[in-house]
Formats: structure tokens, sequence, C-alpha cells
């Protein structure tokens, strides 16, 4: 017989019971407080949790009408130029979940409200969290209203896009205008001159306009990708083949396992925009006898593919990480006619690199005082699926690209 004042097993399992049932009522209480809408939405897509908010914007302010649905019986996602997100998008919420937590601004639209009159369309931050801790494979989405912040600054990139696009049309007509004028009867050397400067400013001014359309467009997501996936040596192959001779002959491209393993998702053009500009930067400050050099390296989950030259280098001092922001360039190069003129290559660089969930990674090399160290680079991007001696077919993955592989490895 337990002692007088002794707490029994069943009375202890109740007082914990108890305890548990307070802190769960607690935690709904401080989820529906929130003024962000939150899901947990299942591997099968179905709503398993809702806070208050979210029940009042899709499910009439009752959990129920929510709680069991697919998330898009409730729910479509939206670019930002209102271009449809599907589900089948690699850059959906659900599927980005997978490699893990991250969070874009999209438009957010009730089902319910598709044929009003009067859409019910939300522009809301979307984070996104995988659950792995519960034994199931969960993602926690969680919509939330911009700050005055970020209002302002998608205002800002929205006009600096509308303005981008405004500029084409004048400096196309200004462009085609000076080039029929350098055609006709010669002009005096002082004329010549003038108009050859006008021309290359032109140019410059038109190539600084595609370069802020181009960022715009990613920050604001109105980007259109056309993300395909393929083994890497596939993108690498058709980069290399849109090289004219002598720019590929300068190219020296090592890896150390076969990159034809690994299957990667990539915007062919942008792959291609990424390595043009990065070789035409070597080009052009490197000169004539410049070494472009590729390093692959495949990895169990990335690959790192790391940029060199062996060109004049960049100042000691010189932090590479800058040169990768908007508007910088190496005070050596501020001259007119070397460079692009902007300081925006390799910004857009950076910006599509991370649009293809890569990231730009700087290598440091200490060189002797008041010598230069040379430029390098490395982008590191996720492995979608790495490519075993046995082929099956897999729903997500081209079955043209899925044949290429097995031809080419039979």
């Amino acid at each position: 017989m337990p002692a007088e004042g002794s707490a029994t097993p069943q009375s202890e399992t109740s007082a914990l019971v108890s305890q548990l049932r307070q802190s769960l009522g607690l935690l709904r209480v401080a989820f529906d407080a929130t003024g962000e809408a939150m899901l947990i939405v299942d591997s099968e897509r179905q709503v398993r949790w809702v806070n208050q908010t979210a029940a009042e914007l899709w499910g009439g302010g009752l959990p129920l009408r929510v709680i069991g649905k697919r998330l898009e019986a409730l729910i479509c996602l939206r670019h930002l130029d209102q271009r449809l997100l599907p589900l089948t998008d690699s850059n959906h919420p659900l599927n980005q979940s997978r490699l893990g937590e991250g969070q874009v601004s999209l438009l957010v639209q009730a089902i319910s409200s598709l044929e009003s009159s009067q859409p019910d369309v939300l522009q809301r931050m979307v984070s996104w969290r995988p659950i792995t801790e519960m034994g199931g494979v969960f993602t926690l989405l969680i919509f939330r209203d911009l700050e005055p912040l970020e209002k302002s600054l998608q205002q800002q990139r929205a006009f600096i896009n509308s303005l981008a696009h405004e500029l084409r049309t004048p400096l196309a007509i200004l462009s085609g205008s000076l080039r029929r004028l350098d055609r006709k009867s010669p002009l005096a050397a002082p004329l010549d001159r003038a108009l050859n400067n006008a021309i290359d400013e032109t140019k410059r001014m038109a190539a600084l306009v595609d370069k802020l359309l181009l960022l715009s467009e990613l920050d604001t997501d109105r980007f259109n990708w056309n993300l395909k996936r393929a083994p890497l040596d596939q993108f690498l192959d058709q980069w290399l083949n849109s090289l004219v001779a002598d720019d590929r002959s300068k190219v020296h491209m090592h890896w150390q396992s076969a990159p034809s393993n690994c299957l990667m998702e990539f915007d062919q053009l942008a792959v291609n925009r990424i390595f043009d500009s990065l070789l035409g930067n070597s080009l052009r400050f490197g000169g004539s006898d410049v070494t472009f050099t590729i390093n692959v390296v495949v990895n169990s989950s990335f690959v790192d593919l790391s940029f060199s030259d062996n060109g004049p280098g960049i100042p000691d001092d010189q932090d590479v990480s800058t040169l990768f922001e908007r508007f910088s360039r190496l005070e050596a190069h501020r001259t007119l006619g070397e460079g692009d003129g902007c300081g925006l290559g390799l910004c857009v660089v950076k910006s599509l690199v991370e649009g293809m969930r890569g990231e730009v990674l700087f290598e440091g090399e200490s060189p002797a005082a008041g010598a230069s160290k040379p430029f390098k680079v490395n982008l590191r991007f996720p492995i979608v699926k790495t490519i075993s001696g046995e082929h099956v077919v897999q729903a997500d993955v081209d079955p043209k690209v899925q044949e290429d592989v097995q031809t080419d490895q039979a």
C-alpha cells in the first residue's frame, strides 16, 4: 500500500496528460493570435493542421473546413507577374521544401474566389520548412503580409522594371539611326569620331538597360525560367559548343569524376549567360594569352564549378565578394571603353546562380605583399539525383533525357 501523500503512477500520468493538454491549448492560442496564416501539409498535399488566421482566409473561420483538404483545393499560387505556379513546378514551395527552408514573395489566390468578379488575390511572403521530427513527411507553410520596407522595395523594383522596358524602345531607335548614319558617305574625321563615340555609348547604355531589366525580373520573380533536368555534362557541352573556336580554345575544363553521373536542374540559357560573363571578364582583362580554367568537382549532394584564369588578378586588398554587388568595379577598370561600363555583369551572374538554387563561394589566396591575387570563384549547385548503373525512368525526369543517359552509358 503506497505511503500517505505519495503519488501513484495513475495520478502522475493524469497530471502529465493534464499538463500536456494545457500546453497544447496555450500553444494553440499562441498560433491563433499571430497574424500569419499557417498550414501543415503532408506528403499527399493534404492539410493536417491549420491556425485560425488560415481558417479565416480559406475556411470561413472554421478550421474543420480546411483540415483534410488538398492544398490545391484551397489555394493556387502565382508569380508576381500573374503566371501560375503549378504543383509540378520545381519552384513550388512544396517541392522546394525537399531541399530545406526558404521563402519567396508570391500571389496567393483562394480557390473559392476564382469564379468571383473580383478574385481575392493577396501578395504574401511564403515561407516553407520541412518537418522531419514527426515520423513522416510534413511541410509547414507560413503566409505573412509584407512589411512596409518589403513593400517599398517591391515597388522600387517594379518601377525599375517598368523604366527599363520604357527605355528599350527609344534606345533601339537611336541605335538604328546611328548605324544608318554610319553606313552613309564618309564623314570628316572629327564627326566620324563623334559618331563612333555615340554608337559605343548607345551600345553601353543598351547593355546597361538589358542588365537592369534582367535583374529586376529576377528580383520581382518575373523571370521566365526554363528549367530542365539533364546530366551535368550535357549542359557543359552545350555551352562549349555555343562558343566561337577562338574563345573555346582558351577554355580548359577538368573534372574529378564523370559529370554524366549526376542529374542537374538548370536553365540552359541562364547557364550560358553565367559562363559567358565569367569567360568574357577573363578575355577582356586577361589579354589574348589568357587561359580560362573550370574545375568540376562532383560531391555526394552538390557540384562545385570552380572558375579561375591566369590574368592580372585583382588587388590584394580587394574583397572578391564586393565585385558581385551592383555597380561595383575595380578602380583600375573605371575608364571609358574598359569593362561593361556599369558593374552589373557579375551581379547578374550571382542572381542567376541563386535563381537555380546555387550559391557563389569565394576562394581566397594570400599573395606576396603588394602583389595582386588571382580571381577565383566557385559556384555550388545541388544535385537532383545521382544516376546509378541501373536506369529507372522517374516521373519527374524528361524521358528523352533518361534515354540519352542510357545511350551514353551503354
